[in-house]
């Protein structure tokens, strides 16, 4: 048996477990915001983990400096990056997000989302960190 058909045996088998599955999936990451500041590496990883908590992260680039946008968040300074990564299918696919600075805060807007499962809305990052 596939792993896709075995898995959808067991959630059938026993509903408690797979609403416990989807609360659990469904919960905002904890992001470790200092840990972000170390580099761009571990701020994109960090954002995706927030934001898709099982997804794996696979590069970011800068691809616009700066958001022009940036005025309606009252930010200082902003960049749009394009983070790639994989879901668990190992289906690939991309996010533009929008990272914000202000004084020593932060915080990011997704500006696009290729991914099927919708990004998590109640990701920290989406208020001033």
């Amino acid at each position: 048996m596939d792993p896709l058909s075995f898995a959808l045996s067991m959630f059938l088998k026993n509903p408690e477990m797979s609403a416990s599955v989807a609360k659990t999936a469904a919960a905002p990451a904890v992001v470790d915001v200092g840990k972000m500041k170390a580099s761009f590496a571990d701020l994109s990883m960090g954002i995706l983990q927030c934001y898709h908590k099982t997804a794996r992260y696979q590069l970011a680039d800068v691809v616009q400096t700066p958001w022009p946008r940036q005025g309606q968040y009252s930010a200082d300074k902003s960049a749009v990056i394009k983070i790639q990564f994989t879901g668990m299918s190992n289906t690939k696919y991309e996010m533009l997000v929008a990272v914000m600075r202000q004084e020593e805060k932060f915080r990011t807007v997704v500006i696009s989302d290729s991914a099927m499962v919708p990004y998590n809305k109640k990701c920290q990052l989406e208020n001033w960190s």
